[in-house]
């Protein structure tokens, strides 16, 4: 999976619209969508954030990413 799949698996298998994960994870819903969508890839922060937000460790969250 690329990290876009990976974000948008977890955003959904928490039955998250874009809005309600972006406002959780303190990004905007566009920025979201550009990471969803792979046109832009989130910094290890931003991962540590959007972690956090979901209460996951980023191995968990991040464990079937595909390099």
């Amino acid at each position: 999976m690329t990290v876009g799949e990976i974000i948008k698996y977890w955003r959904l298998e928490f039955n998250m619209t874009q809005v309600e994960f972006s406002k959780l994870a303190g990004v905007t819903q566009q920025t979201l969508s550009r990471w969803e969508s792979d046109i832009h890839i989130p910094t290890i922060v931003e991962c540590v954030r959007l972690a956090r937000a979901l209460r996951l460790s980023l191995d968990e969250m991040f464990e079937d990413l595909k390099l």
